[in-house]
């Protein structure tokens, strides 16, 4: 595992005073629906990409999905370049061209964006858990890119309810043809356009990491674990996949075993309510032309060595009362998963 003191950021700002109980949330799928949003958007992108590029929808899917699986991230921001130059469509397109198809893909990611859903009960619970215990800070811990997370939480009204945010770094691909030299450094001016439009000073914890340190890799972790310096009380990471908030709490207690650290607990919640939509007929479409969609299957031997789920929630107000659970030791009226 990449040792998290290594990581280079962007900004790392720490407020961290007296004990502190730390909740990791989950953003995709378990604040927001963006399952569902993701599926319309491509469903309705993809297409007019293919044919200006000059190949089948089926292909540029497939090259979709390599792009995701090689840098972990689904909202690439050097997708279209990074395909463009897979195709050779310098060959028969101008730089201008490629730009613009670009720009027009990006446009398209941002209007659609606009209209990306909270599941129900997100922000009373959120507001709720911020009123009811003083000592805890919520952090977001999200493999999408740093600058897609600031723009969503900005846009659902969640930036100013949460404590934290660590995201996943978006690097620059490194492209031989000289061609994609503009394209390149104009997509990366509009990123950082978006990242700056929003006010993040409230947040304690800013942090973009390397894409190795992506879930289920304990990396963010271990870095939020390491920046408490010692006040760390109780530790929870709340997502929807077992494959990737539960192993990352499974890897981060072997990771503690293997360098004789002290073991801190962590209890891992499961928001079953974030996987309704795996069967919503848009994302099972998606799912079979995009492979890196597919949930990877989860070594059911290694879960069972490591943390269970704490807690399945049904909705997202479940969650308070399990905090209160977790923090206070008395049992909750949630079934145990």
């Amino acid at each position: 595992m990449q040792n998290p003191r290594s990581i280079s950021s962007e900004r790392l700002k720490l407020k961290f005073n007296a004990t502190k109980h730390v909740l990791l949330l989950d953003l995709d799928n378990t604040l927001t629906d963006t399952r569902r949003w993701f599926a319309n958007f491509i469903l309705n992108s993809t297409e007019e990409l293919a044919h200006a590029l000059k190949i089948e929808p089926e292909l540029l899917n497939r090259y979709y999905g390599d792009v995701a699986l090689a840098t972990t991230l689904h909202e690439y921001a050097f997708v279209v370049e990074t395909i463009a130059a897979k195709v050779k469509a310098h060959s028969h397109l101008p730089p201008q061209k490629i730009m613009a198809l670009a720009e027009s893909f990006w446009e398209g990611f941002q209007k659609h964006h606009q209209n990306i859903e909270v599941y129900e009960g997100v922000h009373q619970t959120l507001a709720k858990l911020r009123s009811h215990f003083r000592s805890l800070d919520i952090i977001i811990l999200t493999d999408s890119p740093d600058w897609v997370a600031i723009d969503r939480l900005a846009l659902t009204g969640l930036l100013p309810l949460v404590h934290g945010l660590v995201a996943i770094r978006t690097e620059m691909p490194e492209l031989r043809h000289s061609r994609y030299r503009d394209c390149l450094q104009k997509s990366k001016d509009r990123i950082l356009a978006i990242k700056h439009k929003h006010d993040t000073r409230h947040l304690k914890l800013k942090l973009a990491i390397s894409k190795a340190c992506a879930k289920p890799s304990c990396a963010g972790i271990e870095l939020i674990a390491k920046s408490l310096d010692g006040a760390l009380g109780k530790l929870m990471i709340c997502g929807d996949k077992e494959s990737k908030e539960g192993m990352a709490a499974q890897n981060w207690r072997q990771y503690q075993r293997l360098t004789g650290e002290p073991t801190k607990d962590i209890h891992f919640i499961k928001a079953d309510y974030g996987n309704y939509d795996l069967t919503h007929h848009h994302y099972q479409e998606l799912e079979k032309q995009i492979h890196s969609l597919k949930a990877p299957k989860v070594n059911e031997q290694m879960v069972s060595a490591g943390p269970p789920v704490f807690r399945a929630l049904e909705r997202c107000d479940q969650l308070t009362e399990v905090i209160e659970e977790i923090i206070s030791g008395k049992p909750s009226l949630i079934e145990v998963a």
